[in-house]
């Protein structure tokens, strides 16, 4: 008869802490938008957790844009009020790469959302487009540098 409640209040526990480890959420998976644009129409964040460059002068990056007003696509039929876009940015070629981008309502829904697959072994196809000068891309890139620089100042 021990055993058996032994076994039941164990059974009890371990269910429990399944569960409690499944419904507790990541300390580090919260989004910490920086500015990098703001002006009338245009808003440009980064998101600065994770944030850091590689060996290879690579950066990932997760930027958002608030369209407002916000944009019409005839493809997706719903209007856009934010974008979130995953970029791969290369410092030392100046050139970039969309990896995810997601589309948003005026309620945060997801309207569609596209992930793109390239050679990452050949730099010709892994940085799709060149960073221009003036562009928001441009902005992201310098505001990414800019926090990774001041990042690795206070760890000094």
């Amino acid at each position: 008869m021990k055993t058996k409640l032994f076994f039941a209040k164990n059974l009890f526990l371990l269910l429990f802490l399944f569960s409690t480890i499944n419904t507790t959420p990541a300390q580090n998976s919260k989004d910490n938008w920086l500015p990098v644009i703001i002006n009338g129409t245009n808003k440009v964040y980064i998101n600065t957790n994770g944030l850091s460059i590689t060996p290879d002068n690579d950066i990932y990056v997760w930027v958002m844009e608030e369209n407002t007003p916000p944009i019409s696509l005839e493809a997706i039929g719903e209007k856009i009020y934010k974008t979130k876009t995953y970029f791969l940015l290369n410092k030392a070629y100046k050139r970039y790469s969309l990896m995810q981008i997601i589309l948003y309502d005026r309620k945060d829904n997801v309207i569609k959302s596209y992930t793109y697959q390239r050679n990452m072994d050949n730099v010709d196809y892994r940085y799709s487009s060149p960073i221009l000068e003036g562009s928001n891309v441009e902005a992201v890139l310098l505001k990414c540098l800019e926090y990774l620089g001041t990042n690795n100042k206070k760890s000094q």
